[in-house]
């Protein structure tokens, strides 16, 4: 996820979930493809209804790379 800075994304931030645990993402915030990282890998999305974009891409400059901290 990452903070909108101006209309793009800010830095992004990375985080693991645990089982069975839901994520709500706040107006604004930036947010990657949800990704399975194991199986079965289900996940469900509610999204809003309601006129207007829904959705804007953002491509950035340079790759990122995620690890585990700790």
């Amino acid at each position: 996820v990452a903070p909108d800075a101006g209309g793009v994304p800010g830095t992004p931030r990375a985080f693991l979930t645990a089982p069975g645990q839901g994520v709500n993402y706040h107006r604004g915030t930036w947010h990657g493809v949800l990704t399975p990282l194991h199986a079965p890998g289900l996940f469900a999305v509610v999204d809003r209804i309601g006129d207007g974009a829904n959705l804007e891409e953002h491509v950035f400059d340079a790759p990122y790379l995620v690890v585990q901290g700790g």
